[in-house]
Protein backbone atom coordinates (compact mmCIF):
# COMPACT_ATOMS: atom_id res chain seq x y z
CA UNK A 1 0.00 0.00 0.00
CA UNK A 2 1.49 3.72 -0.71
CA UNK A 3 1.78 5.95 1.84
CA UNK A 4 -0.76 8.67 1.54
CA UNK A 5 1.31 11.49 2.49
CA UNK A 6 4.22 11.09 -0.11
CA UNK A 7 2.11 10.34 -2.53
CA UNK A 8 0.09 13.76 -2.13
CA UNK A 9 3.68 15.44 -1.30
CA UNK A 10 5.30 14.08 -4.89
CA UNK A 11 1.93 14.54 -7.08
CA UNK A 12 1.07 18.10 -5.59
CA UNK A 13 5.16 18.82 -6.63
CA UNK A 14 5.18 17.50 -9.69
CA UNK A 15 2.01 18.79 -10.77
CA UNK A 16 3.52 22.07 -10.22
CA UNK A 17 6.93 21.40 -11.83
CA UNK A 18 5.19 19.92 -14.97
CA UNK A 19 2.50 23.54 -15.20
CA UNK A 20 6.12 25.36 -14.48
CA UNK A 21 7.43 23.82 -17.47
CA UNK A 22 4.39 23.57 -19.95
CA UNK A 23 4.22 27.23 -19.71
CA UNK A 24 7.37 28.38 -19.84
CA UNK A 25 6.72 30.00 -16.42
CA UNK A 26 9.76 32.52 -16.15
CA UNK A 27 10.72 31.35 -12.61
CA UNK A 28 10.67 27.59 -14.02
CA UNK A 29 13.99 27.38 -12.51
CA UNK A 30 13.44 29.12 -8.79
CA UNK A 31 10.58 26.60 -8.68
CA UNK A 32 12.83 23.66 -9.39
CA UNK A 33 15.34 24.68 -6.97
CA UNK A 34 12.93 25.36 -4.64
CA UNK A 35 10.67 22.63 -4.99
CA UNK A 36 12.62 19.84 -5.28
CA UNK A 37 15.02 20.43 -1.85
CA UNK A 38 11.61 20.74 -0.29
CA UNK A 39 10.09 17.58 -1.40
CA UNK A 40 13.33 16.29 -0.06
CA UNK A 41 13.19 17.66 3.17
CA UNK A 42 9.27 16.74 3.98
CA UNK A 43 10.12 13.25 2.60
CA UNK A 44 12.53 12.74 4.66
CA UNK A 45 11.01 14.09 7.99
CA UNK A 46 7.90 12.07 7.27
CA UNK A 47 9.73 8.86 6.92
CA UNK A 48 11.99 10.27 10.19
CA UNK A 49 9.01 10.67 12.39
CA UNK A 50 6.02 8.41 10.82
CA UNK A 51 7.38 5.44 12.33
CA UNK A 52 6.85 4.88 16.52
CA UNK A 53 9.95 3.41 18.24
CA UNK A 54 12.45 4.30 15.69
CA UNK A 55 11.81 8.33 15.53
CA UNK A 56 15.02 9.35 17.17
CA UNK A 57 17.08 7.06 15.37
CA UNK A 58 16.14 8.20 11.82
CA UNK A 59 15.61 11.83 13.05
CA UNK A 60 19.30 11.51 13.40
CA UNK A 61 20.35 9.89 10.46
CA UNK A 62 18.31 12.71 8.66
CA UNK A 63 20.02 15.08 10.07
CA UNK A 64 23.50 13.76 9.44
CA UNK A 65 22.11 12.82 5.63
CA UNK A 66 21.40 16.85 5.69
CA UNK A 67 24.72 18.06 7.19
CA UNK A 68 26.72 15.84 4.32
CA UNK A 69 24.60 17.49 1.58
CA UNK A 70 25.28 20.92 3.07
CA UNK A 71 29.05 20.11 3.44
CA UNK A 72 29.24 18.56 -0.01
CA UNK A 73 28.08 21.79 -1.59
CA UNK A 74 30.23 24.10 0.77
CA UNK A 75 33.53 21.93 -0.01
CA UNK A 76 33.43 19.91 -2.98
CA UNK A 77 30.50 21.69 -5.55
CA UNK A 78 30.52 25.51 -6.84
CA UNK A 79 27.75 27.70 -7.93
CA UNK A 80 29.00 28.67 -11.41
CA UNK A 81 26.46 31.57 -12.64
CA UNK A 82 23.28 30.87 -14.62
CA UNK A 83 23.30 27.69 -16.93
CA UNK A 84 20.94 29.07 -19.41
CA UNK A 85 18.61 32.31 -19.52
CA UNK A 86 16.39 30.68 -17.43
CA UNK A 87 18.66 30.79 -14.11
CA UNK A 88 18.87 27.40 -14.32
CA UNK A 89 22.08 26.67 -12.26
CA UNK A 90 25.90 25.65 -13.54
CA UNK A 91 27.52 23.30 -11.11
CA UNK A 92 31.45 22.74 -11.06
CA UNK A 93 33.43 20.94 -8.86
CA UNK A 94 35.52 23.36 -6.85
CA UNK A 95 38.91 22.37 -8.20
CA UNK A 96 37.52 22.74 -11.78
CA UNK A 97 39.41 25.77 -12.59
CA UNK A 98 38.60 28.48 -15.82
CA UNK A 99 41.02 29.06 -17.66
CA UNK A 100 42.49 32.51 -17.13
CA UNK A 101 43.46 34.55 -20.46
CA UNK A 102 46.87 36.71 -20.09
CA UNK A 103 46.46 40.70 -19.59
CA UNK A 104 46.98 42.60 -23.17
CA UNK A 105 49.37 45.39 -24.27
CA UNK A 106 47.35 48.63 -22.83
CA UNK A 107 47.40 52.21 -24.43
CA UNK A 108 49.65 51.43 -27.63
CA UNK A 109 51.92 54.62 -28.45
CA UNK A 110 51.51 53.51 -32.13
CA UNK A 111 48.93 50.96 -33.43
CA UNK A 112 49.41 48.06 -35.93
CA UNK A 113 48.22 48.94 -39.44
CA UNK A 114 45.21 46.21 -39.81
CA UNK A 115 45.16 44.62 -42.95
CA UNK A 116 42.58 45.55 -46.36
CA UNK A 117 39.36 45.70 -45.70
CA UNK A 118 38.21 42.57 -47.01
CA UNK A 119 35.63 42.43 -50.18
CA UNK A 120 31.40 42.51 -48.62
CA UNK A 121 32.45 44.21 -45.58
CA UNK A 122 29.89 46.80 -44.44
CA UNK A 123 30.33 49.37 -41.17
CA UNK A 124 28.81 48.25 -38.48
CA UNK A 125 28.85 51.10 -36.21
CA UNK A 126 26.98 49.95 -33.04
CA UNK A 127 24.95 48.11 -31.11
CA UNK A 128 21.85 46.29 -33.38
CA UNK A 129 23.56 48.61 -36.74
CA UNK A 130 23.75 51.75 -38.09
CA UNK A 131 20.32 53.05 -36.40
CA UNK A 132 20.12 50.60 -33.87
CA UNK A 133 17.09 49.36 -34.58
CA UNK A 134 17.91 45.71 -34.86
CA UNK A 135 17.03 46.23 -38.79
CA UNK A 136 20.15 45.35 -41.52
CA UNK A 137 19.33 45.46 -45.42
CA UNK A 138 18.23 42.14 -47.35
CA UNK A 139 20.68 39.72 -47.78
CA UNK A 140 23.05 39.47 -51.13
CA UNK A 141 24.53 36.38 -49.64
CA UNK A 142 23.46 32.76 -50.52
CA UNK A 143 20.91 31.57 -47.75
CA UNK A 144 21.31 28.31 -48.18
CA UNK A 145 23.61 27.53 -46.03
CA UNK A 146 23.73 23.62 -47.05
CA UNK A 147 24.53 23.65 -50.84
CA UNK A 148 26.65 27.33 -49.83
CA UNK A 149 28.56 26.94 -46.49
CA UNK A 150 29.98 30.13 -44.69
CA UNK A 151 34.02 30.30 -44.71
CA UNK A 152 35.13 30.48 -41.19
CA UNK A 153 37.59 32.76 -41.12
CA UNK A 154 39.26 32.65 -37.75
CA UNK A 155 38.56 31.96 -34.21
CA UNK A 156 40.32 33.28 -31.06
CA UNK A 157 39.96 33.28 -27.69
CA UNK A 158 38.30 36.21 -25.70
CA UNK A 159 37.44 37.24 -22.45
CA UNK A 160 34.28 37.09 -20.60
CA UNK A 161 31.43 39.36 -21.19
CA UNK A 162 28.30 39.55 -23.15
CA UNK A 163 29.68 42.85 -25.37
CA UNK A 164 28.68 42.42 -29.05
CA UNK A 165 31.20 43.91 -31.77
CA UNK A 166 31.23 47.03 -34.22
CA UNK A 167 32.87 47.21 -36.81
CA UNK A 168 34.61 49.79 -39.04
CA UNK A 169 36.47 49.02 -42.50
CA UNK A 170 39.00 46.61 -41.72
CA UNK A 171 39.18 47.14 -37.63
CA UNK A 172 36.19 45.05 -35.03
CA UNK A 173 35.16 46.17 -31.66
CA UNK A 174 34.58 45.10 -28.42
CA UNK A 175 34.93 44.95 -24.77
CA UNK A 176 35.89 42.16 -22.53
CA UNK A 177 37.29 41.17 -19.03
CA UNK A 178 40.72 39.35 -18.37
CA UNK A 179 41.49 39.17 -14.36
CA UNK A 180 41.00 42.39 -12.89
CA UNK A 181 40.77 44.85 -15.71
CA UNK A 182 38.02 45.51 -18.18
CA UNK A 183 39.04 46.33 -21.89
CA UNK A 184 38.31 47.61 -24.78
CA UNK A 185 39.79 45.15 -27.48
CA UNK A 186 40.39 45.95 -31.38
CA UNK A 187 41.09 43.28 -33.85
CA UNK A 188 41.93 42.97 -37.53
CA UNK A 189 38.91 41.97 -39.22
CA UNK A 190 40.52 39.88 -42.05
CA UNK A 191 42.91 37.42 -39.33
CA UNK A 192 41.55 38.25 -35.85
CA UNK A 193 44.59 39.78 -34.64
CA UNK A 194 45.29 41.83 -32.02
CA UNK A 195 45.43 45.82 -33.44
CA UNK A 196 45.28 47.90 -30.07
CA UNK A 197 44.36 47.20 -26.16
CA UNK A 198 42.90 50.05 -23.64
CA UNK A 199 42.48 48.92 -19.89
CA UNK A 200 40.81 50.34 -17.02
CA UNK A 201 41.32 48.78 -13.50
CA UNK A 202 37.67 47.11 -12.83
CA UNK A 203 35.45 43.88 -12.57
CA UNK A 204 32.20 43.24 -12.42
CA UNK A 205 31.04 40.16 -11.29
CA UNK A 206 27.80 39.24 -10.35
CA UNK A 207 26.62 35.63 -9.46
CA UNK A 208 23.68 34.57 -11.68
CA UNK A 209 24.65 37.16 -14.45
CA UNK A 210 28.21 36.46 -14.81
CA UNK A 211 31.14 38.59 -15.27
CA UNK A 212 32.64 41.34 -17.26
CA UNK A 213 31.34 44.03 -19.73
CA UNK A 214 28.00 43.98 -21.53
CA UNK A 215 27.94 47.21 -23.75
CA UNK A 216 28.46 47.14 -27.26
CA UNK A 217 31.07 49.79 -28.61
CA UNK A 218 29.61 52.84 -30.87
CA UNK A 219 32.16 53.92 -33.74
CA UNK A 220 32.05 57.48 -34.93
CA UNK A 221 34.40 56.81 -37.92
CA UNK A 222 34.04 60.56 -38.94
CA UNK A 223 35.54 61.90 -35.73
CA UNK A 224 37.64 58.34 -35.51
CA UNK A 225 35.92 58.04 -31.87
CA UNK A 226 34.87 54.54 -30.23
CA UNK A 227 32.95 55.08 -27.76
CA UNK A 228 32.29 52.13 -24.90
CA UNK A 229 30.31 52.15 -21.83
CA UNK A 230 31.89 49.81 -18.82
CA UNK A 231 29.92 47.26 -16.71
CA UNK A 232 30.36 49.86 -13.72
CA UNK A 233 29.35 52.97 -15.92
CA UNK A 234 32.90 53.94 -16.82
CA UNK A 235 32.14 55.73 -20.44
CA UNK A 236 35.39 56.23 -22.90
CA UNK A 237 35.61 57.88 -25.55
CA UNK A 238 38.86 55.97 -27.37
CA UNK A 239 40.57 57.58 -30.46
CA UNK A 240 39.50 54.32 -33.02
CA UNK A 241 43.17 53.89 -34.65
CA UNK A 242 45.46 53.61 -31.37
CA UNK A 243 43.08 53.38 -28.48
CA UNK A 244 44.69 56.13 -26.30
CA UNK A 245 42.12 57.91 -24.08
CA UNK A 246 40.66 61.08 -25.34
CA UNK A 247 38.11 61.61 -22.13
CA UNK A 248 36.58 59.53 -19.66
CA UNK A 249 33.37 59.91 -17.43
CA UNK A 250 31.44 58.64 -15.19
CA UNK A 251 27.77 58.42 -16.13
CA UNK A 252 26.09 56.99 -12.69
CA UNK A 253 27.86 59.94 -10.70
CA UNK A 254 26.85 62.68 -13.48
CA UNK A 255 23.35 60.87 -13.60
CA UNK A 256 23.00 61.08 -9.96
CA UNK A 257 22.42 57.71 -9.10
CA UNK A 258 22.55 56.48 -5.96
CA UNK A 259 22.68 52.88 -6.94
CA UNK A 260 24.68 50.83 -9.84
CA UNK A 261 22.50 48.58 -12.14
CA UNK A 262 22.41 44.96 -10.10
CA UNK A 263 23.09 43.33 -13.37
CA UNK A 264 25.62 46.06 -14.67
CA UNK A 265 25.43 49.06 -17.39
CA UNK A 266 24.47 47.43 -20.67
CA UNK A 267 23.08 49.74 -22.72
CA UNK A 268 25.15 51.16 -25.72
CA UNK A 269 26.40 54.79 -26.19
CA UNK A 270 24.54 56.49 -28.48
CA UNK A 271 25.26 59.32 -31.38
CA UNK A 272 23.16 62.38 -32.00
CA UNK A 273 25.12 64.97 -33.90
CA UNK A 274 27.96 66.41 -31.84
CA UNK A 275 26.92 64.56 -28.43
CA UNK A 276 27.39 61.38 -27.31
CA UNK A 277 23.84 59.92 -24.95
CA UNK A 278 24.21 57.30 -22.32
CA UNK A 279 21.40 56.01 -19.76
CA UNK A 280 21.41 56.06 -16.33
CA UNK A 281 22.01 53.87 -12.74
CA UNK A 282 18.98 52.70 -11.45
CA UNK A 283 17.70 55.92 -10.10
CA UNK A 284 18.49 59.50 -11.05
CA UNK A 285 18.55 60.85 -14.45
CA UNK A 286 17.22 58.60 -17.33
CA UNK A 287 19.82 59.92 -20.07
CA UNK A 288 23.02 61.96 -19.84
CA UNK A 289 24.28 63.82 -23.16
CA UNK A 290 28.14 64.77 -23.47
CA UNK A 291 30.11 66.64 -26.13
CA UNK A 292 31.64 64.19 -28.31
CA UNK A 293 34.68 66.30 -28.45
CA UNK A 294 35.78 66.74 -25.17
CA UNK A 295 33.23 65.12 -22.72
CA UNK A 296 31.48 68.24 -21.53
CA UNK A 297 27.92 67.37 -19.99
CA UNK A 298 25.55 68.66 -22.16
CA UNK A 299 22.46 67.91 -20.49
CA UNK A 300 20.55 65.36 -18.32
CA UNK A 301 16.76 64.52 -18.20
CA UNK A 302 14.29 62.13 -16.92
CA UNK A 303 13.85 61.32 -13.19
CA UNK A 304 13.41 57.34 -13.56
CA UNK A 305 16.84 56.40 -13.82
CA UNK A 306 17.77 53.89 -16.58
CA UNK A 307 17.44 50.05 -17.34
CA UNK A 308 19.46 47.75 -19.57
CA UNK A 309 18.16 48.92 -22.91
CA UNK A 310 19.87 51.51 -24.94
CA UNK A 311 18.68 54.70 -26.12
CA UNK A 312 17.94 54.74 -29.83
CA UNK A 313 16.93 57.83 -32.14
CA UNK A 314 13.40 57.89 -33.56
CA UNK A 315 11.24 59.60 -35.86
CA UNK A 316 7.40 59.23 -34.05
CA UNK A 317 3.98 61.35 -35.12
CA UNK A 318 6.55 63.35 -37.46
CA UNK A 319 8.96 64.51 -34.64
CA UNK A 320 12.89 62.86 -34.38
CA UNK A 321 13.17 62.04 -30.69
CA UNK A 322 15.72 59.99 -28.70
CA UNK A 323 13.39 57.15 -26.79
CA UNK A 324 14.30 55.38 -23.34
CA UNK A 325 13.92 52.22 -21.74
CA UNK A 326 13.73 53.39 -17.84
CA UNK A 327 13.42 51.65 -14.89
CA UNK A 328 9.76 52.02 -14.84
CA UNK A 329 8.63 54.10 -17.64
CA UNK A 330 9.43 54.61 -21.40
CA UNK A 331 10.09 58.38 -22.37
CA UNK A 332 10.83 60.10 -25.64
CA UNK A 333 13.08 62.83 -25.25
CA UNK A 334 13.86 66.05 -27.57
CA UNK A 335 17.43 65.06 -29.46
CA UNK A 336 18.80 68.83 -28.60
CA UNK A 337 17.74 69.36 -24.91
CA UNK A 338 16.63 66.28 -23.34
CA UNK A 339 13.31 67.53 -22.30
CA UNK A 340 10.57 65.06 -22.17
CA UNK A 341 7.85 65.00 -24.77
CA UNK A 342 5.75 61.86 -23.61
CA UNK A 343 5.46 59.35 -20.54
CA UNK A 344 4.71 56.03 -20.32
CA UNK A 345 4.68 54.37 -16.91
CA UNK A 346 5.27 50.52 -17.17
CA UNK A 347 6.50 49.65 -13.67
CA UNK A 348 7.98 46.97 -12.54
CA UNK A 349 11.13 45.60 -9.99
CA UNK A 350 12.77 43.14 -12.41
CA UNK A 351 15.39 44.01 -15.65
CA UNK A 352 13.81 45.38 -18.87
CA UNK A 353 16.30 45.05 -21.81
CA UNK A 354 14.04 45.23 -25.02
CA UNK A 355 14.67 48.10 -27.65
CA UNK A 356 11.48 49.41 -28.51
CA UNK A 357 10.23 48.63 -32.18
CA UNK A 358 8.94 50.78 -34.35
CA UNK A 359 6.00 49.13 -36.11
CA UNK A 360 4.17 52.43 -38.03
CA UNK A 361 4.95 55.90 -37.98
CA UNK A 362 3.35 56.60 -34.79
CA UNK A 363 3.39 53.43 -33.04
CA UNK A 364 5.84 51.42 -30.99
CA UNK A 365 6.12 48.05 -29.66
CA UNK A 366 8.12 47.23 -26.41
CA UNK A 367 8.22 43.57 -24.43
CA UNK A 368 9.46 42.11 -21.76
CA UNK A 369 9.07 39.32 -19.30
CA UNK A 370 9.33 38.73 -15.52
CA UNK A 371 5.63 38.63 -15.19
CA UNK A 372 4.97 42.26 -16.71
CA UNK A 373 2.97 43.24 -19.89
CA UNK A 374 4.05 44.10 -23.40
CA UNK A 375 2.45 47.05 -24.78
CA UNK A 376 1.94 48.56 -28.57
CA UNK A 377 1.99 52.39 -27.55
CA UNK A 378 0.72 55.08 -29.74
CA UNK A 379 2.37 58.11 -29.71
CA UNK A 380 0.59 61.24 -30.79
CA UNK A 381 1.02 64.96 -30.45
CA UNK A 382 -0.62 66.76 -27.74
CA UNK A 383 -0.02 70.80 -27.81
CA UNK A 384 1.48 73.46 -29.68
CA UNK A 385 4.03 73.33 -26.85
CA UNK A 386 5.28 70.32 -28.50
CA UNK A 387 4.53 67.78 -25.82
CA UNK A 388 3.09 64.61 -26.64
CA UNK A 389 1.17 62.01 -25.50
CA UNK A 390 1.39 57.69 -25.28
CA UNK A 391 -1.33 55.29 -25.20
CA UNK A 392 -1.32 51.87 -24.68
CA UNK A 393 -3.17 50.00 -27.65
CA UNK A 394 -2.79 46.82 -26.12
CA UNK A 395 -1.16 45.46 -23.11
CA UNK A 396 -0.44 41.52 -23.03
CA UNK A 397 1.64 38.49 -21.60
CA UNK A 398 3.50 37.56 -24.78
CA UNK A 399 6.16 37.53 -26.35
CA UNK A 400 7.77 37.33 -22.63
CA UNK A 401 11.38 39.26 -24.12
CA UNK A 402 13.87 38.68 -21.31
CA UNK A 403 16.98 39.83 -23.06
CA UNK A 404 16.17 40.30 -26.33
CA UNK A 405 14.14 42.32 -28.45
CA UNK A 406 11.30 41.70 -30.86
CA UNK A 407 11.40 41.78 -34.94
CA UNK A 408 8.33 43.44 -36.98
CA UNK A 409 7.31 42.80 -40.51
CA UNK A 410 4.08 44.07 -41.36
CA UNK A 411 1.38 42.88 -38.39
CA UNK A 412 2.98 40.44 -37.38
CA UNK A 413 5.96 40.65 -34.35
CA UNK A 414 8.63 37.60 -34.04
CA UNK A 415 10.64 37.08 -30.85
CA UNK A 416 12.32 34.84 -28.20
CA UNK A 417 9.20 34.11 -26.05
CA UNK A 418 10.40 32.60 -22.80
CA UNK A 419 13.22 31.35 -25.22
CA UNK A 420 10.95 30.11 -27.81
CA UNK A 421 10.69 31.71 -30.66
CA UNK A 422 7.11 33.01 -31.90
CA UNK A 423 4.55 35.12 -33.53
CA UNK A 424 2.40 37.74 -32.38
CA UNK A 425 -0.47 39.52 -34.45
CA UNK A 426 -0.02 42.98 -34.00
CA UNK A 427 -3.42 44.60 -34.36
CA UNK A 428 -4.47 42.00 -31.14
CA UNK A 429 -1.54 41.21 -29.12
CA UNK A 430 -2.40 37.60 -29.44
CA UNK A 431 0.44 35.03 -29.79
CA UNK A 432 0.44 32.89 -32.93
CA UNK A 433 3.07 30.10 -33.17
CA UNK A 434 5.11 29.16 -30.59
CA UNK A 435 8.36 27.18 -31.50
CA UNK A 436 12.00 26.74 -32.25
CA UNK A 437 13.75 26.16 -28.81
CA UNK A 438 16.18 28.64 -29.46
CA UNK A 439 17.32 29.65 -25.90
CA UNK A 440 17.44 33.25 -24.32
CA UNK A 441 19.80 34.42 -27.48
CA UNK A 442 19.22 37.64 -29.58
CA UNK A 443 18.14 38.07 -33.32
CA UNK A 444 17.99 40.41 -36.00
CA UNK A 445 16.17 41.35 -39.17
CA UNK A 446 17.33 41.12 -42.19
CA UNK A 447 15.20 43.06 -45.05
CA UNK A 448 11.59 42.32 -45.71
CA UNK A 449 11.29 38.66 -44.87
CA UNK A 450 14.81 37.40 -43.39
CA UNK A 451 15.56 36.97 -39.49
CA UNK A 452 19.06 35.79 -38.23
CA UNK A 453 18.85 34.62 -35.07
CA UNK A 454 21.46 33.59 -32.17
CA UNK A 455 20.39 30.47 -30.29
CA UNK A 456 21.92 30.47 -26.59
CA UNK A 457 23.42 27.37 -27.20
CA UNK A 458 26.02 28.97 -30.11
CA UNK A 459 24.44 28.33 -33.14
CA UNK A 460 22.88 30.53 -35.70
CA UNK A 461 19.89 29.87 -38.00
CA UNK A 462 18.15 31.98 -40.62
CA UNK A 463 14.24 31.76 -40.40
CA UNK A 464 11.84 33.04 -42.56
CA UNK A 465 9.26 35.51 -41.13
CA UNK A 466 6.49 33.52 -41.97
CA UNK A 467 2.65 34.18 -39.52
CA UNK A 468 1.90 31.01 -40.14
CA UNK A 469 4.74 28.45 -38.86
CA UNK A 470 8.27 28.71 -38.18
CA UNK A 471 10.45 28.19 -41.09
CA UNK A 472 14.08 27.41 -40.36
CA UNK A 473 15.86 27.71 -43.52
CA UNK A 474 19.40 27.19 -42.63
CA UNK A 475 21.65 26.71 -39.67
CA UNK A 476 25.27 27.23 -39.24
CA UNK A 477 27.32 25.92 -35.97
CA UNK A 478 29.12 28.51 -34.37
CA UNK A 479 30.08 28.66 -30.43
CA UNK A 480 29.76 25.35 -28.16
CA UNK A 481 29.23 26.88 -25.11
CA UNK A 482 26.03 29.86 -23.71
CA UNK A 483 26.00 32.59 -25.88
CA UNK A 484 23.83 36.08 -24.62
CA UNK A 485 26.28 38.27 -27.06
CA UNK A 486 24.25 39.75 -30.11
CA UNK A 487 25.57 38.96 -33.32
CA UNK A 488 26.96 41.44 -35.35
CA UNK A 489 26.55 41.18 -38.90
CA UNK A 490 28.90 43.83 -41.52
CA UNK A 491 27.92 42.97 -45.08
CA UNK A 492 28.58 39.64 -45.65
CA UNK A 493 31.11 39.26 -42.68
CA UNK A 494 29.41 37.52 -39.15
CA UNK A 495 30.55 38.30 -36.37
CA UNK A 496 30.00 36.25 -32.88
CA UNK A 497 31.23 35.68 -29.83
CA UNK A 498 30.53 34.39 -25.95
CA UNK A 499 32.37 35.07 -22.69
CA UNK A 500 35.04 32.51 -23.77
CA UNK A 501 36.00 32.55 -27.83
CA UNK A 502 35.21 34.92 -30.56
CA UNK A 503 34.71 33.50 -34.25
CA UNK A 504 34.26 35.41 -38.15
CA UNK A 505 32.62 33.54 -40.77
CA UNK A 506 32.36 34.59 -44.38
CA UNK A 507 29.08 34.25 -45.61
CA UNK A 508 29.15 33.25 -49.61
CA UNK A 509 27.99 35.73 -51.92
CA UNK A 510 25.21 35.13 -54.94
Amino acid sequence: MIPKFPLFLTLLFGGLLAWLWATDHVFRSGGLMILIPLWLILFGLWWALHKRGVRLKRLGLFIVGVMAVMAAFKYLIRYDGSADGSAFPSLAWRWQQAEVLPDLHSGADTAAVPSPTPPGVADMPRFLGAKGDGVLPEPDWQTDWKAHPPREVWRIKVGEGWAGFAVAGGRTFTQEQRGEEEYVTCYDLATGKLLWAHADDTRFDEAMGGIGPRSTPTVDVAQNMVFTMGSKGLLNCLDLTTGKVRWSKNVLKDGGATKSPQWGKSSAPLIVGDTIVCSGGEDGASLIAYKTSDGQLVWKAGDDGGSYSSPVLMTLAGREQILSVNSNSVTGHDPASGAVLWKFDWPGMFPKVCQPVQVTPERILITTSYGLKSNLLEIKPAAADGSMTASSLWAASAPRTKFSSASVFGTHAYALDEGTLCSVDLTTGERGWREGRYGFGQQIRLGDQWMLVQAEKGYVALVKANPERLEEVSRLEALNAKTWNPPTLAGRWLLLRNDREAVCFELPAK
